[in-house]
């Protein structure tokens, strides 16, 4: 399979006496490298939802990062590290505007990836290349980047003092004056230039989704093994299904009884059907609500804050009452009490002997909160 950069294809045209023949001839088909600047590579945790709900799942995730609309935008997922999936963003105008580019050319694009990853790579090694003003570095079988030479230069010496074991550093260069000194000095230096037609391709490719290239179908091609690959693919698809069905099954058994198992470990009495664990497990969630808003409210929450006064007072209680916002009590015995500091935050509370009855009132309502004018 050829393969070249995006940028040469307009040498192509200049094969045919009259570009707009080009047009007319049958397409070739070519595995391009694009324009690395226009790609972003970024690191995200893996969804805990199905793998088939990644690709909606994933913008969404990347949508704070993106100076774009997320809706505007190309994800692919090129691989995995640890428990983060490795996601390349372009704009999806880029995409066009590169298949364009290629079609004007006599090109079918099949496929194209990140033009730093015509570097080579292995363990250990940062490579640098260089594409018309551009340095293209290349830090891992995915991970690279593309900027003008005075942010990359400074970002590969950021790397560099990073890493906890020093990194062997390749560059080729056309012109290695450019390099700064302290790189120099560690680096393994080349006069040279990516070569584009023979690089490695990479199992990277950017053109999947609604981007991946439509099949052509060939003149040679004989209808029987059409058919027959298409009976192929109904059988598996059917034993497929079938599997996957008796699977899904099984892991459904699994979690009704992981749900039954969990209502019966929060809440008492009988195990529900698993089918009504949800609808019960809102109903006792919603009852526990309505008692906690109880318990808040006048005259319970006055009750509440009494406590800590009330403890250990040795005192009886004679009457209690309460009316609105006002809870009375009456007590004897209360001398105990009278001797305790008589302050309940959030609440007015006063404590007053009856002389005809030789008792004591106590008398608490909420405190009204007096608004600065």
């Amino acid at each position: 399979m050829k393969t070249d950069h995006l940028f040469n294809l307009d040498q192509r045209l200049s094969m045919f006496s009259d570009p707009l023949k080009a047009s007319d001839t049958e397409a070739e088909s070519m595995q391009l490298w694009v324009p690395s600047e226009c790609v972003s590579l970024h690191l995200v945790d893996i969804p805990s939802a199905p793998q088939r709900k990644w690709d909606e799942l994933v913008p969404w995730m990347l949508e704070e990062r993106l100076l774009q609309p997320a809706d505007e935008m190309h994800f692919v997922v090129v691989g995995r590290e640890q428990d983060q999936l490795q996601v390349m963003v372009v704009h999806e105008q880029s995409m066009q505007e590169w298949i364009r580019i290629a079609d004007n050319a006599g090109v079918s694009a099949i496929a194209m990836s990140p033009d730093y990853m015509a570097l080579p790579w292995e363990p250990g090694l940062i490579s640098v290349g260089w594409r018309e003003g551009i340095v293209l570095v290349r830090q891992s079988a995915t991970l690279g980047f593309a900027a003008v030479p005075e942010i990359a230069w400074e970002i590969i010496n950021g790397i560099v003092q990073q890493s906890e074991v020093s990194p062997k550093l390749s560059i080729s260069i056309p012109e290695p004056s450019g390099i700064p000194p302290h790189l120099v000095d560690i680096a393994d230096i080349n006069q040279a230039s990516p070569d584009w037609e023979f690089a490695t391709y990479p199992a990277v490719n950017l053109m999947v989704s609604k981007f991946k290239p439509k099949s052509k179908a060939s003149s040679t091609s004989f209808w029987w093994p059409v058919a027959a690959s298409f009976l192929l693919t109904i059988v598996l698809g059917m034993v497929s299904l079938n599997l996957s069905s008796r699977a899904l099954e099984a892991e459904i058994e699994v979690l009704q009884d992981q749900a039954v198992s969990h209502y019966s470990s929060l809440f008492g009495g009988s195990k529900p059907k698993p089918e009504a664990v949800r609808i019960i497990t809102e109903q006792k969630i919603e009852s526990l609500f309505q008692q906690q808003q109880s318990l808040k409210a006048f005259p319970v929450a006055s009750l509440t804050a009494l406590d800590k006064i009330m403890n250990n007072c040795q005192c009886e209680l004679q009457s209690l009452s309460a009316d609105g916002s006002n809870l009375t009590i009456t007590l004897s015995n209360a001398d105990k009490v009278m001797k305790k500091s008589l302050k309940v935050p959030g609440f007015q509370l006063s404590l007053k002997p009856d002389v005809e009855s030789d008792q004591f009132v106590l008398r608490l309502q909420p405190e009204v909160t007096r608004r600065a004018r």
